[in-house]
């Protein structure tokens, strides 16, 4: 991309034009109140050349990803000069506020922005609508978010995908599905086709759809969730294809365990509704909790899975139990959800049972040793038949004598 600076005609003329574009941008900024974002907007606003220069490295990262035509549309230069147009500057500064999730001075720069005569770019509609879809602190942004959406379309624009699935997230957190239904027959109706092809769109699961939607919203906007939580999920979402990556983890987890028949089921769910399952999400929510060390919170959010109706897997009582077992404050819990998984007729990895048959090797006494021998039995009663070999390397590298009592427990319990 050529220098936004390059003139072809009288420096007077272009410097009236630099002028120009410098009062835009301080307009669109002067009444901005983070401290933070004030500070950006003071680098980038310096001078026309260091506002020029953030725009090159914008139009640069914008074509990296693939949108070159988004670009070229927003930074199309003002007449022969090569200098930024007013939508570029007005959409440079939405865009920032959108990226710290600051809906109502994006919208007020917008609004300004179309109150000038000046007309939003695509790009500018994307940035917008999505940082109105997924700011909950004011139920207006999302009408707003619909009503911009709408006019994009009415415009002949084709948006990407984020704006359309950022807004039926909102409406699955915020409204019935009657409304979801309203808005998809809203953009049928101006040619606008959502893909059916992956996560979240059919219309006879619609329903199912919209509460898994919901379920995520409420797990990066929900303050009562654990914050590390909230971040996690909030990056997770960041990221395109995430459900995807999610859905193959557990399905090849089952897979991998011989559990062929769950895998199956699971496999044929997905096919027929076109939705991620919610054991899926809910698992991943017991994981995030057990990495930031939060074992109380996974064994809350497994509760909460079975209050949901939501029935957990082999893999979510793995990642559970698993957990668990690496806490002396739970270890009465793993063993309890250890035996609730085989009366539930699933078996454990090797894995599974060895993370509590370490914990009573842990616990370095008789009386540990003996109770675990004991809870190995009732195991065996229920048709289970540990692997020692299994066990031995899921051991390796652990204490020499929580290995050594650990297979003691096991082997002698096979013996009787």
């Amino acid at each position: 991309m050529r220098s936004m600076a390059e003139t072809s005609s009288p420096n007077s003329s272009a410097d009236d034009l630099k002028n120009h574009v410098m009062k835009i941008f301080e307009e669109a900024t002067k009444d901005c109140e983070d401290e933070c974002l004030k500070a950006v907007f003071g680098t980038i606003g310096r001078s026309y050349d260091s506002l020029n220069d953030f725009s090159i490295t914008l139009f640069n990262s914008m074509a990296d990803t693939g949108i070159i035509d988004r670009a070229r549309e927003m930074f199309k230069p003002v007449s022969d000069l090569g200098l930024l147009s007013p939508v570029a500057v007005f959409t440079i500064v939405i865009m920032l506020y959108a990226a710290e999730r600051k809906a109502k001075s994006a919208l007020k720069v917008f609004q300004l922005m179309v109150a000038t005569g000046v007309n939003p770019a695509c790009y500018t509609y994307v940035q917008l609508i999505t940082v109105l879809a997924t700011d909950f602190s004011n139920v207006k942004f999302l009408r707003y978010a619909k009503k911009y959406f709408l006019e994009m379309l009415d415009k002949g624009m084709k948006p990407s995908p984020t704006p359309f699935w950022k807004i039926m997230e909102a409406i699955a957190y915020r409204e019935p599905v009657e409304k979801a239904k309203e808005f998809l027959e809203q953009i049928k109706a101006k040619a606008f086709m959502p893909s059916d092809s992956g996560f979240h769109y059919k219309e006879a699961y619609l329903a199912e759809g919209m509460q898994t939607l919901k379920m995520y919203a409420d797990l990066v906007h929900n303050e009562t969730i654990d914050k590390d939580v909230r971040k996690y999920f909030y990056m997770l979402r960041a990221f395109t294809g995430h459900a995807e990556k999610l859905t193959n983890k557990m399905y090849s987890a089952l897979v991998e365990d011989g559990n062929v028949d769950e895998a199956t089921e699971f496999f044929n769910e997905v096919e027929e509704t076109g939705i991620e399952p919610m054991v899926v999400i809910h698992t991943t929510v017991i994981e995030a909790y057990l990495s930031f060390g939060k074992t109380k919170g996974a064994l809350e959010a497994y509760q909460a899975m079975l209050a949901a109706g939501v029935a957990p897997n082999s893999y979510t009582y793995t990642v559970l139990i698993k957990g668990l077992s690496a806490d002396p404050n739970f270890f009465g819990d793993a063993k309890k959800y250890l035996l609730e998984m085989m009366d539930k007729g699933k078996r454990p990895n090797a894995a599974t049972f060895t993370a509590v048959i370490e914990g009573f090797a842990k616990q370095e006494g008789k009386a540990a040793e003996e109770e675990g021998k004991e809870f190995v039995q009732v195991m065996m009663d229920k048709g289970f038949v540990p692997n020692a070999k299994a066990m031995m390397e899921v051991l390796k590298g652990r204490p020499t004598l929580v290995i050594r009592s650990a297979m003691s427990i096991v082997l002698s319990t096979l013996k009787q």
